[in-house]
């Protein structure tokens, strides 16, 4: 079988060709093209799906990482009928937008004798939608529509061995105009995010300090593009240097976000990261794995996307390597183990529809004969629907039977029969049943009010454009009053910020989620480089919507 993994990237469009048999799998080739300005991605796509010799037997596209969301969900049953129910019913609070609006697909992380811990990627319809259409203008009408979460997890748990997996695990996929951050730990995804940062924001400040057009310091950057160490004490001009400084300015809202993550990743799993990964173009600027090891104290190494995964044992140049992340992951998506537990969004209305052939009429020589065969195809077609659509029916009156009779165990005939003529009836009655599975969950699981739920409500709450960082935070009753379920609860926070508007912005955000907010005294501070930022404190009073219910 021949699988295709195709990245339409802003700047190029990447593709890996995979050949699959009797459990092998091995690279058989890899395709980049150029997206010049203002060609259209879609033509560049059908000039390569031409270019192949051989036509995929799947192809395989993800939708991008700032269009999905996705959550682990812990489920007291590994019955899937009871799953597939179950799922339904928690999106409906999780989601931040409509069930009906959205598709989701699922998949169990992890089951246990009596419990599953279930991996669900959401999407908003229209996106699916855009993407498809978007995808059939290239000549493509992809197999599998998967999330960027789920490929990224694939290829982490080929590489990453068990012990290395203890601790969690970044991965920063830095292209030409946006940056994906992915934290991997124990073989699930933690959390994913897109930033709006990446190899231009490098070019746009090259060109802003020297007074080059863009694509001038896109040269630039490319042929004499490095960062030098904190200390050098190699011959390093005094221009070298300055040309390093202008970089690494650029660098800084990466770097922002790289430590929120850390911190993030700290507060939920309790470990500091083990391992960071980058990847993508803008990873192999010489001296940027030194420069982000140096100032988060991680490990910080890039991904071998192709040479860590072929089993033909073919070393890649590290331009590949780095370039091929995504398209490399979508291929071993659909190989080994994986296959069968892929997050797929065809399905339902999205099913992938097959392609009919045109009939060839001028083969038809009697017109009479045509007229008649199309006659008995049509009536034909209409008793053979009549008959699947009342197949259909009876089966599926079965299964909701079934469904009813496994949900909720011992159930009389007389209460099946009006919970399917009353379907209200029948919706009350299985909230009754999860919302006692959720308190049993609330009464063995961990806190609901946890100060990560407040932390994650704020930072959700402020947004990108408000560049803020976090250096102390405290939510609850305080330490040295006795515990009482009534008690006051209050909540301190300080952070750093870069300018005095800023902490305006913050005041009026923090406002929306906590009561009775309290503003300190703001104070200058030094800042890494030798910048000046401010130092501010809130104190007041979390809502039950920010710190947990």
């Amino acid at each position: 079988m021949r699988i295709l993994g195709i990245d339409l990237g802003s700047s190029s469009l990447k593709a890996v060709e995979m050949d699959s048999a009797f459990g092998r799998y091995d690279v058989h080739d890899h395709h980049e093209h150029l997206i010049p300005p203002g060609t259209a991605p879609e033509l560049v796509l059908s000039n390569l799906i031409k270019s192949l010799a051989k036509r995929p037997d799947k192809i395989i596209v993800s939708i991008a990482a700032g269009q999905t969301t996705f959550r682990n969900l812990q489920m007291p049953t590994r019955d899937r009928k009871a799953i597939q129910s179950g799922v339904g019913f928690e999106l409906e609070d999780e989601l931040p937008f409509s069930l009906e609006d959205a598709a989701y697909d699922y998949t169990p992380l992890i089951q246990s004798k009596q419990s599953s811990t279930i991996h669900v990627v959401a999407t908003l319809k229209k996106h699916l939608i855009q993407g498809i259409l978007s995808w059939d203008k290239g000549g493509v009408d992809p197999d599998v529509i998967t999330s960027e979460s789920w490929v990224y997890r694939g290829i982490l748990n080929r590489i990453l061995t068990p012990n290395a997996q203890e601790s969690p695990t970044l991965l920063a996929q830095m292209g030409h105009t946006k940056t994906v951050l992915y934290l991997h730990w124990k073989n699930a995804p933690i959390l994913i995010r897109e930033i709006p940062w990446g190899g231009r924001d490098m070019t746009a400040a090259i060109s802003k300090k020297y007074q080059l057009p863009l694509d001038q310091a896109e040269a630039q950057k490319l042929d004499h593009g490095f960062i030098s160490a904190p200390d050098p004490t190699g011959g390093f001009t005094e221009e070298q240097t300055e040309f390093s400084k202008c970089i690494e300015e650029s660098l800084r809202p990466l770097l922002n976000e790289l430590r929120q993550i850390g911190m993030m990743s700290k507060n939920i799993t309790h470990h500091s990261l083990g391992l960071l990964y980058l990847s993508g173009g803008t990873s192999l600027l010489p001296g940027l794995h030194n420069w982000i090891q140096e100032r988060l104290n991680v490990p910080t190494k890039p991904l071998l996307a192709l040479s860590a995964t072929t089993a033909s044992g073919v070393t890649y140049s590290e331009h590949t390597d780095a370039h091929f992340l995504l398209a490399a992951s979508l291929t071993l998506a659909w190989v080994g183990p994986d296959r069968s537990s892929c997050i797929n969004f065809r399905k339902g209305e999205f099913t992938k529809q097959s392609r009919t052939r045109e009939i060839n009429f001028q083969a038809i020589k009697k017109p009479l004969l045509s007229a008649a065969t199309v006659a008995f195809c049509l009536f034909s077609s209409l008793i053979i629907q009549s008959n699947i659509y009342r197949s259909r029916l009876t089966a599926t009156n079965k299964q909701l039977e079934s469904s009813i009779k496994s949900f909720f165990g011992q159930i009389s005939g007389s209460a099946l029969k009006n919970y399917l003529s009353n379907t209200a009836a029948l919706r009350t009655s299985i909230n009754k049943e999860l919302m006692k599975q959720d308190e049993l969950n609330r009464l063995f699981g961990p806190n609901a009010r946890s100060p990560i739920h407040f932390l994650n409500s704020i930072s959700s709450g402020i947004p990108k454009d408000v560049i803020v960082d976090l250096t102390q935070f405290q939510v609850g009753s305080s330490a040295s009053e006795p515990f009482s379920p009534n008690s006051v609860l209050s909540a301190s926070l300080t952070f750093l910020v870069a300018n005095p508007q800023t902490a305006e912005k913050l005041a009026t955000l923090l406002g929306n989620k906590m009561g009775h907010l309290q503003r300190g005294k703001m104070e200058e501070v030094d800042a890494d480089g030798g910048l000046k930022k401010w130092k501010i404190s809130f104190a007041g009073k979390p809502t039950e919507e920010t710190y947990g219910k």
